[in-house]
């Protein structure tokens, strides 16, 4: 019977698995894949997670047909991936409606958040836009963004040959996922921990990371020559929802893009920790 066969299967799955027991062995950065056998996880600290989400994707599945939808995740699954691994990113991965990255090392918050605020930015000014073109729908394409950091676990479970998955265990993917949720359109949140590194950053990363360059209606700012404190910051302090099960006190949102002035000289200042001209 199938059913006496599929319990037999899983008694002896598991049996083997008490066997072998658990053995953890720490890496210094994110493997391509993680290990298959012998039980054997391996463990990876200072992780930073990004996890872009398709906001109203159910939406758009139950209003529009079939080919409107195709464009739709086409148009942002592939910039996503993309994106992420322009920035260096050691893994990227898609589950469902979003797409996650890991950036591995100690500076690795750093190529995340600058990958995680082009993704944001090139959703509003170029996907959205070319999604528009292509259908009719009223449907708007935007994306929520969680970052989160932290200390991952890694195995590549299931059965044996092309049906084995890495299982990323550990909480900045859960809490990236989490804050993507709670993302409003086009915005990003991290955790208060993620925070508080860019907080702790070089003067020349912070300036470029929490303060604005000084444009507005259209008037070009003095970008990273305006000293910290003579421009308003970029990020608004919340208390964390206290439903959801998160592990923090509080979050931080950033609704910003990047600038059409300085934006790259921003963005390569965040990575670098240097100014371009450097």
């Amino acid at each position: 019977m199938l059913l006496e066969g599929v319990l037999a299967d899983l008694t002896s799955q598991l049996d083997a698995q008490a066997a072998l027991g658990v053995q953890i062995t720490a890496l210094n950065e994110v493997p391509e894949e993680g290990p298959v056998n012998k039980g054997l996880w391996y463990q990876i600290p200072n992780v930073t997670a990004v996890f872009v989400d398709l906001k109203r994707s159910t939406e758009l599945s139950a209003d529009s047909t079939p080919k409107t939808s195709a464009f739709a995740y086409t148009y942002f699954i592939r910039a996503m991936v993309l994106i992420f691994e322009r920035f260096g990113s050691d893994y990227i991965d898609i589950h469902g409606d979003g797409v996650f990255a890991l950036f591995s090392g100690p500076q690795s918050e750093f190529c995340a958040v600058a990958s995680a605020v082009t993704a944001r930015t090139q959703v509003e000014r170029d996907i959205a836009v070319r999604f528009e073109k292509d259908t009719t729908t009223e449907w708007k394409l935007t994306a929520g963004v969680g970052i989160d950091r932290g200390t991952l676990l890694v195995r590549r479970l299931g059965l044996r040959g092309a049906k084995q998955n890495e299982v990323w265990a550990g909480k900045p993917v859960n809490m990236a996922a989490k804050l993507s949720s709670v993302a409003c359109s086009n915005q990003m949140v991290v955790t208060d921990r993620v925070f508080s590194r860019y907080e702790q950053a070089s003067y020349i990363r912070r300036r470029a990371l929490l303060w604005t360059c000084g444009c507005s209606d259209g008037v070009q700012g003095d970008g990273l020559d305006i000293p910290i404190g003579e421009t308003e910051c970029l990020w608004n302090e919340e208390s964390a929802p206290t439903e959801m099960g998160l592990d923090f006190d509080h979050l931080y949102r950033l609704k910003s893009k990047w600038c059409c002035v300085h934006g790259v000289e921003f963005c390569e200042t965040i990575v670098t920790g240097c100014r371009p001209e450097e």
